[in-house]
Order: structure tokens, then C-alpha cells, then sequence
């Protein structure tokens, strides 16, 4: 190649590069911002959501009251955020407030609740003997974590405790299919089936219970 071809691919590149990058070819808020004469956005994060990841780090690090306190906070600027309300609850349920705990996630809308907001709500109702409204908040947890037969077998005893004997026996039968070893469970199992009458039955599930 010339010096003068060389010299006339230099000057073109030149040119090239001092056009404009057409709009297609800018990131969308680079646009966006030069549209409205702002710098680009940013991923900041508010005041309440700091506080809100705050609390949760507190209640996990078992510092329950402080949690309660940075819940209260985000509350009072925002009373109806759920994701709040349902962790005062929580924080005051740990501390050892159980009617508090109660009287707060009350004040959440139900359909805001996530699955371990409803245990814990079971749980506080449980604490308190309202027994019914128990057997509520565990059928709606389960609809969410059907795999959890913890709060299976406590469904189980609070129907129990209800003399719903048919549907107690239904949800014994669900944990034993998942844990067929656990004798307890089988002989709570046989207990039931006796204030049921089912007598021969309750026999055949204690002799299991026994290894007989």
C-alpha cells in the first residue's frame, strides 16, 4: 500500500469514529437518561428497605427485641407493609410475647401472609387453645408445604382435640405413609382410633408400635 493510501484509510478512520453512535445502538438508559437530561439510574436502596433487611438479620441472629424495634420503625411509615408487620410478629412471638405476636399479624391482610407467616400463625393460636382457628391457619400452610409433616401431625392432634375424629385419623394416616417407623405417632394414631371405637384397629396399630 502507498503512503498516500495509508494516509487516506487514516483520515477515514478518523471520520468514522468522530460520527455519532446512532440511538439503536445505545443501552436504554443511557437513552433514557439523555432524554431526560438525568445520569443514568442506579439500584439504590431505601432507608425502609435497609431497615426491613436489617430486622431480618436481627431476628436471625436471635436479637428478637432490637429486631422488634427496627420492625416498629418501618411500621410507623409504613403500616401496611405486610412483609413488616408479619416480622414484628415474629420477633415478639420469640421474646416470649405470644398475645402481642397475636394482636400484630392480625392486623395483616390474610392475603399477604406467606406459608411461614400461616404457621405462625397456627402457632399462636395453638399457645392460645383457639384450637379452630388452628386447624385453619395448618390447612392453609399445608396447602403451600404439603411435604411438612410436622405441621401435618400437629393438624392431626388439634383435630383431635376437637373430637374431629374421621378427619384426625385422615391426617395420622398421611404422616404414617411419610414416617412408618415412628412409634409415637403410630400409638397417638391408636389412641385416636380407640375414641373413634375402632378398637380392633387400635389394637393392631399398638401390637405394630410394640414390634409385635
Amino acid at each position: 500500500m502507498s503512503q498516500f493510501s495509508r494516509s487516506a484509510t487514516a483520515f477515514i478512520l478518523m471520520l468514522l469514529l468522530a460520527l455519532p453512535v446512532p440511538l439503536a445502538a445505545q443501552a436504554p438508559s443511557q437513552i433514557q437518561a439523555a432524554g431526560s437530561g438525568l445520569p443514568p439510574a442506579r439500584d439504590d436502596i431505601s432507608d425502609w428497605q435497609a431497615r426491613l433487611e436489617l430486622a431480618k438479620l436481627l431476628t436471625e441472629s436471635g436479637r428478637h427485641a432490637e429486631a422488634a424495634e427496627q420492625y416498629r420503625k418501618i411500621l410507623r411509615d409504613k403500616p401496611d407493609l405486610a412483609q413488616a408487620r408479619a416480622g414484628l410478629a415474629r420477633a415478639l412471638f420469640w421474646s416470649g410475647k405470644p398475645d402481642e405476636a397475636a394482636a400484630e399479624l392480625s392486623k395483616a391482610p390474610t392475603a399477604s401472609l406467606s406459608a411461614e407467616d400461616r404457621l405462625l400463625q397456627a402457632e399462636l393460636h395453638l399457645a392460645a387453645g383457639r384450637h379452630e382457628e388452628a386447624i385453619a391457619a395448618l390447612r392453609a400452610y399445608l396447602a403451600m408445604r404439603p411435604a411438612d409433616v410436622k405441621a401435618r401431625l400437629k393438624l392431626a392432634d388439634a383435630l383431635s382435640w376437637r373430637k374431629r375424629l374421621d378427619e384426625s385419623l385422615v391426617e395420622y394416616e398421611k404422616v404414617l405413609a411419610a414416617a412408618p417407623d415412628d412409634q409415637q405417632v403410630r400409638r397417638r394414631y391408636a389412641r385416636v382410633l380407640t375414641w373413634a371405637g375402632r378398637n380392633d384397629e387400635a389394637i393392631r396399630e399398638l401390637r405394630k408400635s410394640l414390634g409385635q
